[in-house]
């Protein structure tokens, strides 16, 4: 991997089954390092499709406890094992989400001890896990890549962090699932870029069956519509922006590029997609075949 800090989406999607976005999980690298952030629904083959293996993730940071974040978490052990992963997982999260998935270990215990007796495979180290608590604060025994957490706030669902990341050089923001809060606010100021999610509230009527009025609003409560993301990139000097875990996932992002815009942020704009990749200080995007300077 060249030299600096590489953010890539794996998936940008949310609860809502979709072909375009799988669920959340973003892939950081910086120095020989590669930081795997959440492992929603379809993690393992867009690590594949990346490029990647769950058989070289370092660390996992799963940001807090709702489904969309970590469904995939057995899954990504397992296939990563085939993969031929030879050292124990380490997993940080918060206490709630830890529980989760140590119920999913625990619950595919008889499954996982069939698998490692019948097929004989020269390590089964791979599918041991080092669980640990996500707390505040910075994350430990990481080469060439810094990571710190912060609480936001997504409650009813707490504790839920956001992470700052960097390679000494440049520095990035990601928001993880939260309404807009001081913590997030302070961490942007002056980042190179601001990873937000976004809830395109003009994008989610009411449906009969599906989602009422209140379902809306309780669902805006606790996140950030195009607006307020803007407006947080503006108010901060990020010095670029982009959007990840679109909900609704169809969004129109045309029109989620308009709203944020009329915030009045001007700077650059990425609306992601899955298998986007950012490079800084190189200021790159590549995506589908194409490299884009911004």
């Amino acid at each position: 991997m060249s030299a600096g800090l590489a953010f890539t989406f794996l998936g940008t999607g949310a609860p809502p089954v979709s072909l375009r976005r799988a669920g959340p999980s973003h892939l950081v690298e910086a120095g020989g390092c590669k930081l795997l952030i959440d492992c929603g629904s379809g993690v393992s083959q867009r690590l594949v499709a990346s490029g990647h293996r769950g058989a070289d993730i370092d660390l996992l940071i799963v940001t807090h406890e709702h489904s969309d974040h970590l469904v995939d978490f057995y899954q990504l052990v397992i296939s990563s094992w085939h993969q031929g992963r030879n050292r124990p997982w380490r997993v940080l999260a918060p206490a709630p989400a830890l529980a989760n998935l140590r119920d999913q270990y625990e619950a595919f215990a008889r499954e996982r001890h069939l698998r490692i007796a019948f097929e004989q495979r020269p390590d089964a180290s791979g599918l041991d896990i080092v669980f640990e608590e996500l707390q505040e604060g910075p994350v430990a025994g990481l080469q060439g890549l810094s990571v710190t957490a912060f609480l936001v706030d997504h409650k009813p669902v707490e504790p839920a962090f956001g992470l700052t990341l960097s390679d000494g050089t440049s520095r990035i923001v990601f928001s993880g699932d939260t309404r807009l809060t001081p913590t997030l606010e302070q961490a942007a100021e002056h980042c190179d870029l601001l990873v937000s999610e976004v809830y395109v509230e003009s994008q989610m009527p009411v449906v009969a069956g599906v989602r009422t009025a209140a379902t809306v609003a309780a669902v805006k409560s606790y996140h950030m519509t195009p607006q307020v993301v803007g407006d947080l990139a503006r108010r901060s000097g990020a010095k670029a922006l982009a959007i990840t875990h679109i909900v609704p996932p169809a969004a129109d992002t045309a029109l989620v590029a308009e709203e944020i815009r009329a915030s009045g942020y001007a700077g650059p704009l990425i609306i992601g997609e899955d298998l986007m990749r950012l490079e800084w200080p190189k200021r790159l995007l590549r995506w589908n075949g194409a490299t884009i300077g911004l």
